[in-house]
């Protein structure tokens, strides 16, 4: 799956108000200043959940989180019509190449923001993050960049395991059985391969990484960050004292990182790894290590189970490995943890940092095409042995790469390419008979075109008044338009009700128009903003694409009193014969009935 960015710049301003910058997308730019969708003590609630600092349980944690993420998500990409827009358009665009849509946020300059748990923003539907369609990633711009390398199989994993003993007991030997359970058939096929690190000292893991090749650095141990020093820190292990922790800083580990040119990514499984301080945003580990120009950073914003990092790096080796971009491989982690621990929140935890163009972090090459040389080195237990830079195990079938198609290729165009100078040598010459290409011209096809306001009758309503909605959809083309799918969003602000009615068109000729309707009800005073939308499903191939939606208001009377027709349920409905209603039955009239259980009125 290819992917196109849309990049969202988020920055607090002096005013303590916040700008949204879309700064690129399939569909354009765009830029809003709005307030703060959380106040101070709503983000400390929220954090305090999420960071399992209060006692909660998992079904009201999962519904806080989906609370908390539909309101980042209309911040985030429904602030204004403008923004909405650019990101209806740029899904459709995507989905109608069966590509994916990848939301880059940069947050570094957003103050209090900056360090909100962005991967739980939902829509109406689901977390974007959970999809490969939508993946998240924290985007921080460099002016320097690894670019993908060429790699020999099996993908090289430097895990080094970190467990002083004036510490909190962690579960090592358990993680790494873990891990390489989770590895275990990728590395029976040669794909990757794990090296273990059990010193965990800034010396060794600078040995370490000049005496072999790696591509992924896997750090298992305790993170902390230093409210006084305002920087992130892992624990590593005292030189010579092993019991005893080392605080070593984030910057310290990316220096010894940077100098191993073959590293792409690194993983930091260790507690709030990923917490930056909205004063220096570069403090948070991850943002050292992606500061120093390493393509990619997968971290924990939160303290995360042994069970849901287990089910983590399982799906997202594999994915890896299977050649999926880093975003998506991370993607499939998150899902494996939402489908294998269900109503757990866990899933938002990892945080990929992001600086890799594409997400493609490595070239992947068959083994055995490139040769390496054998390095000598020495274990921290002093044994001398002698590895291979990259090591090249035959163990079956590998996947094949652009590297191989491409030779193919070459071999196959060479070939045709001879054969027609044979032919062309021994064919007498014709007269050439020109045949004009066909085309495609833009006046002739068909276009569209929405009614640039909705008529509604009565107008305008009362809450819980039953209202026919008319809409005007125009043909402007010069042919027909054949089938297509519409759709009517009742509200694109909060609440979001999206996708109220959806219907089809048989078709619409060239210069003619067809209208639509139906009936609906706001359970609530106000204005709401709607949106039309044609073609939803991007089937037709039309003159202007950008076209295909339009915002229309509805105003709903604040000056006549609340009324339901039972008559009716809330779908429009007839209630005949007569029947008894649940409590749930109520909610589309954003009504709540309660039992009173004191017999009093």
């Amino acid at each position: 799956m290819d992917y196109a960015n849309f990049a969202i710049d988020v920055a607090q301003l002096p005013d303590g108000r916040f700008r949204i910058n879309v700064q690129s997308s399939p569909a354009g730019e765009a830029s809003i200043d709005v307030d703060s969708p959380f106040t101070a003590q709503e983000i400390a609630t929220y954090m305090a959940l999420f960071g399992r600092e209060r006692k909660t349980t998992r079904d009201t944690l999962a519904q806080a989180t989906r609370e908390f993420g539909e309101r980042l998500y209309r911040f985030l990409l429904l602030s204004s019509n403008e923004i909405s827009s650019l990101y209806s358009v740029s899904l459709s665009q995507v989905y109608r190449r069966d590509d994916g849509l990848r939301i880059r946020l940069s947050v570094e300059n957003a103050g209090p923001l900056a360090q909100l748990p962005w991967e739980y923003a939902c829509d109406e539907r689901d977390f974007l993050a959970l999809s490969r369609s939508t993946p998240i990633v924290r985007y921080r711009p460099q002016l320097t960049l690894r670019p993908p390398i060429a790699v020999t199989l099996p993908l090289r994993v430097l895990v080094m395991l970190s467990g002083p003993t004036n510490y909190p007991a962690l579960d090592l030997e358990g993680e790494w059985t873990r891990l390489q359970e989770a590895t275990a058939d990728l590395r029976a096929r040669g794909i990757l391969e794990l090296e273990r690190l059990d010193t965990a000292t800034l010396i060794a893991l600078q040995r370490r990484l000049r005496q072999g090749v790696y591509h992924v650095f896997h750090f298992v141990g305790h993170s902390e960050f230093d409210a006084n020093t305002r920087q992130g820190t892992l624990v590593f292990e005292r030189e010579g004292q092993q019991q005893i922790g080392q605080i070593v800083s984030g910057i310290a580990l990316a220096r010894e990182i940077g100098e191993e040119s073959t590293i792409r990514l690194v993983v930091l499984n260790s507690c709030q790894s990923a917490r930056s301080d909205q004063v220096d945003p570069q403090a948070g580990i991850a943002s050292s290590i992606v500061t120093r120009g390493i393509p990619a950073v997968v971290a924990n914003q939160f303290v995360i189970t042994d069970r849901a990092a287990q089910h983590f790096a399982e799906e997202f080796y594999r994915a890896l490995a299977e050649g999926l971009p880093i975003d998506s491989a991370v993607s499939e982690g998150r899902r494996a943890i939402a489908n294998r621990i269900p109503n757990s929140s866990e899933w938002g935890t990892p945080v990929l940092y992001m600086r890799a163009r594409d997400g493609q972090l490595f070239d992947q090459v068959v083994a055995g095409d490139i040769e390496s040389p054998a390095l000598p080195f020495t274990d921290e237990t002093g044994t001398s042995a002698t590895r291979s830079a990259a090591s090249t195990p035959s163990l079956g079938p590998l996947p094949i790469n652009r590297a191989t198609i491409f030779g193919i290729g070459s071999l196959l165009i060479a070939a045709v390419l001879f054969l027609l100078l044979i032919i062309t040598l021994i064919t007498p010459p014709a007269v050439p008979t020109p045949t004009p290409s066909p085309t495609v011209a833009v006046e002739n096809l068909p276009d569209i075109q929405i009614e640039d306001r909705l008529r509604i009758s009565p107008r305008p309503p009362g809450p819980g008044e039953f209202f026919r909605v008319f809409i005007t959809l125009t043909n402007a083309g010069e042919s027909d338009t054949g089938p297509f799918v519409w759709a009517w969003d009742a509200s694109v602000n909060r609440p979001v009700i999206r996708d109220a009615f959806i219907g089809e068109v048989d078709n619409i000729p060239p210069n003619a128009s067809k209208s639509v309707s139906f009936l609906y009800s706001y359970g609530w005073w106000g204005d709401y903003q709607t949106q039309v939308r044609v073609d939803i499903d991007s089937e037709i191939v039309e003159g202007d694409e950008q076209n295909n939606f339009r915002f229309l208001p509805i105003e709903v009377a604040r000056d006549v009193p609340f009324t339901i027709d039972f008559t009716r349920l809330a779908n429009t409905q007839l209630v005949d014969p007569p029947q008894v209603l649940g409590s749930d039955d109520y909610i589309p009239w954003n009504l709540t009935f309660l039992v009173n259980t004191d017999n009093e009125s």
